[in-house]
This record gives structure tokens, C-alpha cells and sequence, in this order.
């Protein structure tokens, strides 16, 4: 592992009573790639300890349903299997995690965490680590694994856009593919601790939970890493000879990867490195393996790094340039030829075929074509009493419906479409210089009645 994806928070001293070391898992919930998993495994072989592995599964977590729920506690299931064939025990507990977790420190030689890059993520290990500092015997490690570069290092500030950033991670990412196999535990003694779930009954889990409901689990895709290497596996021989066309909504070529790094079900690195692989064994071509590593290297990491150095990301006021708000400002009293509530847009009945197909696939899969996202918020800032209301309206959706909602990349990508890593373009009513987009454009470019016609198929 690069030594430069280890923080190292805390010095601990030896001490013969203490029974195991602790890897809290919460951002990257996987065994594959997983260098916060490794260095636990490392320093528990280290001290001749076991390793418990422990997840806290917060049922009052802002915007989750049972949509989001199903798809990581899927992952989370084959966590648990494997994480104990390999001699590791792992523990799941109700309750807000940097609160539950600390009944487990005191037994725990050493603490090892990966990242979280939200602010509430960042906000909980800071909350844990003032509790526990003052334990002297304590080590604690925090391990950045989710991003091929680590967010501190690719850039110690806010990037304007893809490319101020796109240099920098071009010339450090090399050094970062680090991983090469995980550390087998040497002390495979199980430990005895109670936990709050059988993983092997999902529904029953879900029902316990005081959650919402409403939004049902997706039956179209289904959570972990198996499901997530198949996809790609099939993306790699099927699929990925067509990317440089993903962008039409109408075809299927994009890899579904999105989901699934969002829990941290699969690691970047992992596809970056099956990605090499596949153009070394001539099975994809040049110009897809570029077109995919722009997406998966560079947006995505200028994603994580909006949201790690932006405070107010997730806020209308503060998500944006400068130069946006100024032209939203002066258009905000235009005229809106349609004005549509929630309700409208939950049941697919604006006047827009397209938006309403979008909206489609977005409520029933819990999933919508990359394309028809950007469509989709622009069509909510066309049809919103204010630019502010139209934020709220997006970010409510966003986070409701989609598997992958309440990520960086869903907040870079909303404030996108408000001008965030973009340029002002030719004014015009409404938009003033933000980014337009029409259906006429969706016609012009695709073949977007074979779209509408697969959502209402669904």
C-alpha cells in the first residue's frame, strides 16, 4: 500500500489485556481491494490478536429507505460470509455507528477506519476520535481506500473543474495501483460478541427497521460485490466495444458501476485495474478504455473532491460559482410557461414524454441513463417557482429514488447543472448562462423514442 493513503491519528502503547483490534467498516463495504481491511489484518497479525470487523447500521440516516437498505445489507451479507471464512469475526449493530462502536474500543488494541468524505461521514470519526483520545493504549488508523488517489493528496483544495484536476491525478494515479493481495489473518480466534442482525433473513432485517417503507427495494438490481464484478464482467466483453455510444439513452452499454461504488461494494482501483488488464488482452478498445477511465478517474475524484473541500456542497446558497448565482439571480423572476409540484413529477404526468419516461425508470428501478439525468434536472429548473426550490426538488428526488443517491458524484452532478465545473454559455430566458438542454436536442442526438418505449415497458 502507498504509505500516503495511511493517517496515522494515534500512537498506542502495548498492553496485554487487551483481546482483538478493530477495523470499523462503514464507507468500503467489501473484502476485495480493500486496503482499510488490509492494514487491519496487518496490525492485528501485528499485536498476535484477531481482528473483529464491525459495521453500525443507522436506521434514522437522512433521506435512506428501504431501497438503499436492501442493496447495501445485500452487499453487506456477503461481507459477513466472507469476511468469517477467512477467520475475521464481524459484527453489525443498530444505533448511530461512532456511538455503538465505542462498548467495542475498550477490549481493542488498535482502531483502523476507512475514510468518509461527506460531511456527516467526517463528522462521525471526528465525534468517536474526541471521545476515545485519551485512551493511551489505543492506535488508531484511518486508511483512504474509495478513491484510486487519495482526496488529500490528488489536491489540497477545491479543483474548479476537470481540467485543474485532470493533470494532477494523471500524474500520481500510477503510484496508487497498490494493491496486491489482502493479508491472511494468523489469529483466527472467534470472538464472542452479539450481534443485531441475521444477515441470511434480509426482509426480516428490513422489517425490524424504522424506516421508510414506501420506497420499495429495487427488483431489478441487487446489492454486492458478486453482483457488481459480474456486471462489469459482462461491461468488459459485451458492452464496453460500444461505450464511446453510452451516452444514447436508448442503448444499454453503460457498466451500472455507480450503485455499487457508492456503498463501496467494489473499489475504483479494482476496475481500473481489470480495465488494464482488458486492454492489454486486446479486450477493449483504446477509445473506450479512455473514454471510461475520464469518467471513473477524473469526475468521479473531482466529485469526492468537491464535496471534501466545499462545506456548504449539499446547500443551494454555497454549491455553486459565483458567476451562476449572479445569472440565476437575474433570471429568477422570468416567466415559466409550466410549473409542476412533486407530486407531478412522482407520477410521470408533465407534458414531457421524455422527463416522464426518466422519471419512470428512476421510480421503479431506482436507477436512470446518465444522459437523462442531466435532461431530467433541467427540466425541474425550467418548471420550478425559483432556482432554489428547483435545487431542493432535485436533491429530494435524487436522494429518494436512486440507489446510488447521497453521493459525491449526485452532488457535483446537481450542482452541475447549475453551473458547478461548468462555463456560462449564451444567455437565454429562464437559464440566463447556465447549461440549457431540450428535447428537441434529445431527438436530434438519440433515438429517444426506443427509450420511451422501454420505460413504459417496465
Amino acid at each position: 500500500m502507498n504509505k500516503n493513503r495511511l493517517f496515522h491519528i494515534k500512537d498506542g502503547k502495548v498492553n496485554t489485556d487487551k483481546k482483538y483490534v478493530l477495523y470499523w467498516m462503514q464507507q468500503s463495504q467489501r473484502v476485495h481491494y480493500n486496503h482499510a481491511l488490509n492494514h487491519a489484518i496487518h496490525t492485528a497479525n501485528t499485536y498476535q490478536l484477531p481482528l473483529v470487523c464491525f459495521f453500525g447500521l443507522d436506521d434514522t440516516y437522512k433521506d435512506a429507505n428501504e431501497r438503499s437498505y436492501a442493496f447495501m445489507l445485500e452487499g453487506l451479507k456477503e461481507v459477513k460470509q466472507t469476511l468469517e471464512s477467512l477467520g475475521i469475526t464481524f459484527v453489525l449493530k443498530f444505533g448511530k455507528p461512532y456511538e455503538v462502536i465505542k462498548k467495542y474500543i475498550k477490549d481493542a488494541q488498535a482502531l483502523v477506519m476507512d475514510r468518509g468524505y461527506l460531511k456527516h461521514q467526517r463528522a462521525w470519526r471526528k465525534d468517536l476520535f474526541h471521545q476515545i483520545k485519551d485512551n493511551e493504549d489505543l492506535e488508531i488508523d484511518m486508511i483512504d481506500t474509495d478513491l484510486v488517489v487519495p482526496v488529500c493528496v490528488a489536491s489540497t483544495k477545491a479543483e474548479y473543474g476537470a481540467y485543474t484536476i485532470r493533470p494532477k491525478i494523471k500524474k500520481l494515479y500510477h503510484s496508487f495501483r497498490d494493491f496486491h493481495k489482502l493479508n491472511i489473518i494468523k489469529n483466527k480466534t472467534k470472538i464472542n460478541i452479539d450481534s443485531d442482525n441475521d444477515l441470511n433473513d434480509i426482509d426480516a432485517l428490513l422489517n425490524k427497521l424504522d424506516i421508510d417503507h414506501a420506497v420499495p427495494k429495487s427488483s431489478y438490481y441487487q446489492g454486492g460485490y458478486k453482483a457488481a464484478s459480474q456486471l462489469f464482467s459482462t461491461f468488459i466483453s459485451d458492452k464496453s466495444d460500444y461505450y464511446p455510444m453510452s451516452s444514447d439513452p436508448s442503448t444499454n452499454f453503460t457498466s451500472l458501476m455507480s450503485m455499487y461504488l457508492h456503498f463501496g461494494q467494489i473499489s475504483s482501483l479494482e476496475l481500473l485495474e481489470r480495465l488494464y488488464l482488458a486492454l492489454e488482452q486486446g479486450q477493449i478498445k483504446g477509445e473506450s478504455f479512455d473514454q471510461y477511465i475520464e469518467q471513473l478517474l477524473i469526475r468521479r475524484e473531482l466529485a469526492f473532491n468537491y464535496v471534501f473541500y466545499t462545506n456548504g456542497y449539499d446547500e443551494f446558497e454555497t454549491m455553486s460559482e459565483n458567476w451562476a448565482y449572479q445569472t440565476m439571480n437575474a433570471h429568477e423572476f422570468d416567466h415559466k410557461a409550466y410549473l409542476y409540484d412533486l407530486n407531478t413529477y412522482e407520477t410521470f404526468d408533465t407534458h414531457d414524454i421524455y422527463f416522464n419516461a426518466a422519471m419512470k425508470q428512476m421510480v421503479l428501478t431506482g436507477y436512470m441513463h446518465n444522459y437523462m439525468r442531466m435532461y431530467w434536472a433541467k427540466k425541474i429548473i425550467e418548471w420550478s417557482p425559483s432556482f432554489k426550490k428547483a435545487y431542493e426538488t432535485i436533491i429530494y428526488l435524487n436522494n429518494k429514488y436512486f440507489i446510488d443517491g447521497r453521493d459525491p458524484n449526485s452532488y457535483a452532478g446537481v450542482a452541475w447543472c447549475f453551473g458547478k465545473h461548468d462555463r456560462a454559455w449564451t444567455e437565454r430566458e429562464i437559464f440566463g448562462k447556465l447549461r440549457y438542454m431540450n428535447a428537441k436536442g434529445l431527438e436530434r442526438k438519440f433515438d429517444i423514442n426506443a427509450y420511451v418505449k422501454a420505460m413504459n415497458d417496465l
